[in-house]
């Protein structure tokens, strides 16, 4: 879920189980429309009849949201002002590596999983192809930001990095990082973005070394993330098979559990967080997460430390 810019705050929530996608007033407790008749399919048209295929991913400007529409390999924009949903790449077939810029529309993508916005460029995690992707909105081409095609946790100039099923994306303050839930590898990736782009790694061994294991970067080990935020110096990653949230310290480069044990549920009838696939930052004292496996959003407030259940 993505906060979308304006006068009054709102949030784009992919409601992926339903075909939708959902925008929610900030309390959490008002929802403000719905985009996707529900039924699975590309289809483009107004809000009520356009159909999405289980999407994933989004990311909004003042008077779009942008959609990473993941079974049906597309990216999709939702015009706020006239309710309208259009394809702006990706033809509904799965498509294969990445490389020079070609036609959005007439090409191939391989389940997009999240998005980002800088000035006109759109990246894209393309998990499938385990690449990242960026379309400029401008000339509608899509093309490789980074990533060979092969999948692997190999760090390097962005042509000949490897990735393993990227999927949440969050950009930099500045905007000159993007940072990667590369979740196959249980693994956060940190890429340059601009001339002479690259690939490092923060967090991760290899495809099969994973785990629940918190302090120096090197030594500290993730399960399948498929969520990342910043916060200042920080990372929160929501790390989706250990069922927590976990927060790198960029500047330490140590990994700690965010709750530390220390949030207190409010909720009258509390359940344990299970498998969350997102994070939203909202300040210093407001974080969101898409607490998928329990079908609800959680907000945690740090002055308080307490936690409760914000939309479902």
């Amino acid at each position: 879920m993505k906060a979308v810019p304006g006068a009054a705050k709102r949030w784009a929530l992919a409601d992926g189980g339903h075909n939708q996608i959902v925008l929610l007033d900030d309390h959490g407790n008002k929802e403000l429309s719905r985009f996707g008749s529900g039924e699975a399919g590309l289809l483009d048209g107004a809000a009520d009849k356009a159909r999405f295929d289980h999407p994933q991913g989004l990311i909004a400007s003042t008077d779009a949201i942008f959609v990473a529409d993941t079974g049906n390999h597309a990216i999709r924009r939702i015009d706020l002002a006239t309710r309208a949903v259009t394809t702006l790449a990706g033809t509904g077939q799965r498509g294969r590596v990445l490389g020079s810029p070609q036609p959005g529309r007439t090409t191939a993508l391989a389940s997009p999983w999240d998005l980002e916005k800088k000035g006109d460029e759109l990246f894209f995690a393309n998990a499938g192809s385990h690449q990242l992707g960026v379309l400029n909105l401008k000339t509608g081409a899509v093309a490789r930001l980074a990533g060979s095609g092969a999948e692997g946790l190999e760090a390097g100039p962005a042509a000949d990095a490897e990735l393993a099923q990227p999927s949440g994306l969050a950009l930099s303050a500045d905007g000159n990082i993007l940072y990667v839930a590369d979740s196959e590898s249980s693994a956060v990736r940190a890429v340059t973005v601009g001339n002479d782009s690259a690939v490092a790694t923060l967090v991760g061994a290899g495809l099969f070394d994973f785990g629940w294991v918190n302090g120096d970067f090197r030594t500290a080990r993730l399960q399948h993330p498929l969520g990342v935020a910043t916060d200042g110096d920080h990372l929160l990653v929501a790390d989706t098979y250990n069922s927590a949230i976990r927060d790198l310290d960029l500047s330490k480069h140590e990994i700690s559990d965010f709750d530390g044990g220390k949030y207190t549920c409010v909720d009258p009838v509390c359940v344990p967080t299970r498998e969350p696939a997102g994070i939203a930052v909202d300040n210093r004292d407001r974080i969101l997460l898409v607490d998928t496996g329990n079908h609800r959003i959680d907000e945690y407030r740090p002055s308080a430390r307490t936690y409760h259940t914000w939309a479902r």
